[in-house]
């Protein structure tokens, strides 16, 4: 447990290295008004330095932040980071402008949020526990041949073509669509097998596609996210080198960047902060990843956050990061709610 003085000894620390990105010296800490001698700001920083929380990356340099450091500074954070009122007023501004749908939505996300943290920002579309039937359509196309058209809660179209055994009308196959529309709307594809209703050898058929249509939609994967703000974050003097560079492009390009993340991220709650080794991808050991998910519990949702260097502004990027989930949650509540 670190004393106050060594906990704001650290802090300066922190928020200088974040700030300019050089090793901090003893003399620059002690002229931010602690109170004490220069002599006892060194001796505070060697007992820091013994205890994990810096280091120093040269001899005669001074200290920058280990990830253990970072971590106590963030957890410091958490619990009164806010975005002041007139910031969230525009965020929520903004997104009133823009067509009622998830993809603006997303893209508008990443937007705003790469541009308030000057880094890259990961915006997943939001992705159902469970696929539950909103609509369906069959549409006969030609002798035995229709088209079962569905439309799932979640806004998602799907369509299949069927082979019928037998010849049925356009008025019949209308006719069965209103009626298994108004006995299996909202339901899942579990909640559909459970139900007993007496079905034609038609509809049988139909209700058998549209369930494997739904588990197919359940099955899928976490679509990689929408990025934005690569450009902020390849700037910074961390990503000056070529390697660095192009490994992070090959990262983004094989879409395995939120692979050990997701299935942590949505079924959590809170906003997570993976910092330097903590992430698995070696490429990554420089930076840091904030996520968090949105949408509605138990229902539908998807993962939102920031990547960057290590030395990234926590400050800023963690309460933008959870005041755009929360907008998010609340647009898709709207939506799916």
């Amino acid at each position: 447990m670190l004393t106050r003085r060594r906990g704001k000894i650290l802090s300066i620390i922190i928020g200088e290295y974040i700030s300019k990105g050089v090793p901090v010296s003893s003399e620059v800490v002690a002229k931010k008004g602690l109170g004490v001698s220069p002599a006892t700001v060194r001796n505070e920083m060697m007992e820091l330095e013994e205890e994990g929380y810096i280091v120093q990356p040269h001899t005669s340099a001074g200290r920058i932040p280990t990830e253990k450091g970072y971590r106590h500074y963030i957890e410091s954070l958490m619990s009164y980071a806010r975005l002041s009122w007139d910031e969230q007023f525009l965020i929520r501004h903004q997104f009133h402008q823009v067509e009622r749908a998830v993809e603006e939505w997303t893209h508008l996300a990443a937007a705003i949020l790469s541009g308030m943290v000057h880094n890259v920002a990961l915006v997943t579309l939001p992705k159902p526990v469970e696929a539950r039937l909103k609509h369906l359509e069959l549409v006969s196309l030609q002798e035995l041949l229709v088209l079962l058209v569905i439309v799932l809660k979640e806004a998602k179209l799907r369509q299949q073509m069927l082979t019928l055994e037998e010849n049925v009308s356009q008025e019949e196959l209308s006719a069965s669509a209103r009626k298994l529309t108004s006995a299996y709307a909202g339901l899942t594809a579990s909640e559909i097998a459970d139900k007993d209703l007496k079905l034609s050898p038609v509809e049988e058929q139909v209700m058998k596609i549209v369930s494997e249509l739904m588990r197919d939609e359940e099955g899928k994967e976490y679509e990689e996210p929408y990025i934005d703000g690569l450009r902020h974050m390849l700037r910074q003097p961390e990503f000056a080198s070529r390697d660095k560079i192009a490994a992070i492009m090959e990262m983004l390009e094989q879409k395995s960047l939120l692979k050990s993340f997701l299935p942590r991220v949505l079924t959590g709650e809170g906003v997570r902060v993976v910092i330097g080794r903590e992430n698995k991808e070696n490429v990554m050991r420089d930076c840091s990843v904030i996520l968090t998910r949105y949408g509605i519990p138990g229902e539908v949702g998807g993962a939102i956050g920031v990547m960057g260097p290590t030395r990234m502004e926590y400050q800023r990027a963690i309460p933008t990061v959870s005041f755009l989930s929360t907008v998010m949650s609340e647009l898709v509540s709207e939506l799916y709610g």
